[in-house]
């Protein structure tokens, strides 16, 4: 296990509060797949966490730190989540993910430019952030 992997985990283990027994052992799953970096596990597995995760604050850092991963569905997917969130928790830190989404609106890939013009669309309606048009 990598320094900065038992930092991370470290950071997130400490900010938990008293969870359901199991809910700490999957974070501990999510963790170590995000470790491992395997892009096509990560593709499902990112839509898992911003569809299912009842941890908005852990989903939220998963999908920051995947919003800037190599491979572009990675990416493009990880900005999706970004509007999940919206759409179930009604909050996000805005300044960074608010950031995040504007980079992947300018991303080379055209997957990640779309997911994040959906991502953008999600986050004006459910959280009246804006963003400049792409025209």
């Amino acid at each position: 296990m990598s320094f900065r992997f038992r930092a991370f985990l470290a950071t997130q283990s400490s900010s938990l509060p008293a969870q359901p027994d199991g809910l700490f052992d999957a974070h501990l799953r999510i963790e170590a797949a995000l470790e491992r970096d395997d892009s096509i596990e990560l593709m499902d597995l990112i839509a898992q966490i911003a569809l299912e995760e009842s941890d908005r604050r852990f989903a939220e850092n998963c999908c920051a730190r995947l919003a800037k991963h190599r491979n572009a569905i990675v990416r493009g997917n990880a900005v999706l989540g970004f509007g999940h969130l919206a759409r179930r928790f009604g909050q996000l830190d805005g300044r960074r993910i608010h950031r995040l989404v504007d980079v992947a609106l300018h991303d080379q890939s055209d997957y990640v430019r779309t997911q994040a013009e959906s991502a953008a669309q999600d986050l004006a309606t459910f959280l009246a952030w804006e963003f400049r048009s792409q025209d």
